[in-house]
Parts: structure tokens; C-alpha cells; sequence
């Protein structure tokens, strides 16, 4: 039986969440004038919330209106870059780390799966020692430079299980044949929770339910 752990990255493996601290260092590290587009950004957020649009077109606006339209090329590099050495120092939950560490060393394979972009969840993830990175995929032009929009769907929810699927099939692993467990903080990831043989819900304050169990990350301890 093949053990697989399947992280979730914003409020789980991290404290808080990555994606307008990337937008907002992204702008302040590149063009400080973009941002003058910070309040139009929580106004997107408010509008999201408010149900007027989904997450799909509310990150591409984010992306276009604080990076710009391309977001990976050498000039960009050395700020993502630098974003994501201020997560890892500052930003990981200490259990998450000793959670990480001890599947690691019980031979669990490990898989962050995140909504959040590729653009920098995959430089965490391998910082971290996680074996692959489901996260959102963007566009690339003709010279392989990651573009804003995204391609495909959000990696939010239930598309979270259709890539798992499309990952364990092209590592030749059978469901059957695995053994999963999920971390994640919020019961959004209903789908990926139930779809594993085992769902945490990571949190001082998360409650449980269908079966599933609480971890408290923001200690020393996992």
C-alpha cells in the first residue's frame, strides 16, 4: 500500500495566506506605482465575496493588475524569489513542519495541493521536500514565461481531486492502492477530504466532521 499526504499550502503548511502578499510584494519589488491598484484589489476581493465573479477571474485580475501581464522571466526571478525566502522564514506553521518531517521520514510521499499559483507554490513545496506540486497552472508564452492567465480551472475544491486523480495516473498508481491523507484548514475542501482515507482539518479552532480528524499547527508539536 502505497502512503501518499496530500498538504494543502495557504492556513495549513502556512500561517497565513500567500496570495495578496505575493501581489503586493510582486508590485512593491517591481513597479511601486502599481500599488495605487492595492484598493482596487480589495474592492475585486469584496466583489468576489459578494459573489459577483469566482476565484478564476478574480486571481487573473490580481495578477494583471499587481505583476503584470507576464509573471515569470528573468527580471522576475529574484522577486519571486525573495517572496518565497520570506515565507519559508516566516510564514510555515511549526507543526507543519514536523508533520512534513515525520511523513518524510516514515517513507510518505508528499504532494502540496493548492490553489494557490504555481508561480511560487512549487519553489515552496520543493524547499519544504515535497515530492510534487498540484497548484494552479498559468499560461506560458513562446518562451515559456508563466502569463496571468490561468490555464485550465482554479485548483480550488472538487478540481482538487480530478488533478490527484491525474497525478496518481500518471505516477501508474492505482486509488486502490494508495493510502491518503489530506491536511487542510477549511471544510471547502470537503471533496479532497472525503476523497481521502484520511481527512485532518488543520486549526486551533477547526471543527471536525464526516469523520474527520483536528490538528493544531501553530505549535512546536504536530
Amino acid at each position: 500500500m502505497q502512503r501518499i499526504a496530500l498538504y494543502d499550502l495557504d492556513r495549513t503548511v502556512t500561517r497565513a495566506p500567500t496570495f495578496t502578499p505575493f501581489l503586493v510584494h510582486m508590485a512593491a519589488r517591481g513597479n511601486p506605482l502599481r500599488l495605487l491598484g492595492v484598493p482596487v484589489w480589495v474592492l475585486a476581493m469584496l466583489g468576489y465575496k459578494a459573489g459577483l465573479y469566482g476565484r478564476k477571474p478574480l486571481k487573473q485580475f490580481g495578477l494583471a493588475l499587481l505583476v503584470g501581464r507576464v509573471v515569470r522571466s528573468p527580471a522576475l526571478q529574484p522577486r519571486i524569489d525573495a517572496f518565497v525566502a520570506r515565507q519559508l522564514a516566516r510564514n510555515i506553521q511549526p507543526g507543519a513542519r514536523a508533520q512534513i518531517g515525520a511523513d518524510r521520514d516514515a517513507g510518505v510521499r508528499l504532494v502540496l495541493v493548492t490553489a494557490a499559483p504555481e508561480i511560487y507554490a512549487e519553489a515552496i513545496a520543493q524547499a519544504l521536500g515535497f515530492e510534487a506540486c498540484i497548484a494552479t497552472r498559468h499560461q506560458r508564452d513562446a518562451d515559456g514565461n508563466l502569463l496571468a492567465l490561468i490555464a485550465g480551472e482554479n485548483n480550488y475544491g472538487a478540481h482538487k481531486v480530478a488533478r490527484v486523480e491525474e497525478w496518481l495516473a500518471g505516477e501508474g498508481l492505482a486509488r486502490a492502492a494508495c493510502h491518503l491523507t489530506a491536511y487542510t484548514d477549511h471544510a471547502s475542501d470537503a471533496p479532497i477530504l472525503n476523497f481521502a482515507d484520511a481527512g485532518v482539518l488543520v486549526g486551533r479552532y477547526a471543527k471536525p466532521e464526516q469523520g474527520w480528524t483536528q490538528a493544531d499547527w501553530s505549535g512546536a508539536a504536530a
